[in-house]
């Protein structure tokens, strides 16, 4: 047990990891989008994202997806690692992880097909925002008062 914590926790400490958990929950997104969506047209006509609806109407959804997860690994990693060894990589961590959940929830909500599921998914999302917002805030704030 105790060697699953310390595989945890190193995971947890590498800023060069986590970002992978995003790309990954990306490519999980888009799988069940595209598997439990039934056709591209359904997608075409209830996908929230603009930039995968630009994808699919000009046939560019592989290069899309490839430049979407290397942008998220770059730039969590570049977060992850400015963040590191300071107080607030927790939160980094966390809202690099709680945008990993709502992706892979994105795509389950093709299976749910309930408002209220897509709703909280879309409120996931606007958590990691200002999550994220107020952790720059913070550090703004924080690095001008020295």
């Amino acid at each position: 047990m105790q060697r699953k914590s310390l595989n945890i926790q190193s995971i947890y400490h590498n800023y060069k990891i986590i970002p992978f958990f995003l790309c990954i929950s990306l490519l999980i997104d888009y799988s069940l989008t595209f598997h439990f969506a039934g056709s591209y047209q359904n997608i075409l006509k209830y996908e929230f994202s603009p930039l995968l609806v630009y994808a699919l109407e000009h046939d560019v959804v592989v290069p899309y997806m490839l430049l979407t997860a290397s942008f998220y690994y770059f730039a969590a990693y570049a977060v992850l690692s400015l963040l590191n060894n300071t107080e607030v990589y927790p939160i980094g961590v966390a809202v690099i992880l709680l945008m990993s959940i709502t992706h892979v929830m994105g795509g389950l909500s093709w299976y749910v097909l309930q408002e209220a599921y897509s709703s909280a998914v879309l409120t996931l999302s606007l958590i990691s925002v200002i999550m994220t917002i107020t952790l720059f805030a913070y550090e703004v704030i924080r690095n001008g008062t020295r």
